[in-house]
């Protein structure tokens, strides 16, 4: 599943905010904020067609969890088969609002990062904020959220909830995206 399921799911869903999967340069910008060395639990907001989901798995420990939280049915129905078989992979077919009951029913407390893609600049305000701090609650006290977007409105936003965030700009992506660290 590459650029044409984007682009179908892009009209028939107004959720889906991008037209083509992430670049590898992007991938690689966010993801090198998590540690891979040692298990963690990873919780993936709106992972489309898995192009984060599938390095996560390739380069997580052995004893990690990925728990991919996807609304649109397509991308759920492609993320389980590609997952199938991996025991370290959850999809959950629902919305990232409901994260705190989502955790609750695989028996998982905290998580160590959570990496979103989904448009938050397609939320109203407070649905933003609100999303952000059930966020923060579901990390550990040491979690990271780590976010992609196309335009840079999230560090104020960010900065209300978390204690420190750094923000980078990676080009080599269509469009070009900013990648964003919120520490607790």
């Amino acid at each position: 599943m590459g650029t044409l399921a984007y682009i179908k799911n892009f009209i028939r869903d107004r959720d889906v905010a991008a037209i083509t999967p992430s670049s590898k340069f992007l991938v690689k910008r966010v993801c090198k904020w998590i540690d891979f060395d040692t298990p963690r639990r990873i919780v993936e907001y709106g992972p489309g067609t898995g192009v984060f989901s599938k390095y996560l798995l390739e380069n997580m420990h052995k004893d990690s969890e990925l728990i991919m939280i996807e609304g649109n049915a397509s991308f759920v129905q492609s993320l389980r088969e590609y997952c199938d078989g991996d025991d370290r992979a959850v999809v959950v077919h629902d919305r990232a609002e409901n994260v705190r009951q989502i955790l609750d029913t695989h028996d998982v407390d905290r998580a160590d990062y959570v990496l979103s893609g989904i448009p938050f600049s397609f939320l109203d305000e407070d649905v933003k904020h609100e999303l952000i701090s059930r966020t923060r609650d579901v990390l550990t006290s040491d979690g990271k959220f780590l976010v992609y977007q196309n335009y840079n409105h999230m560090e104020k936003p960010l900065r209300r909830h978390f204690d420190s965030v750094t923000r980078e700009y990676e080009i080599l992506n269509l469009p070009p995206m900013f990648a964003y660290e919120a520490l607790k």
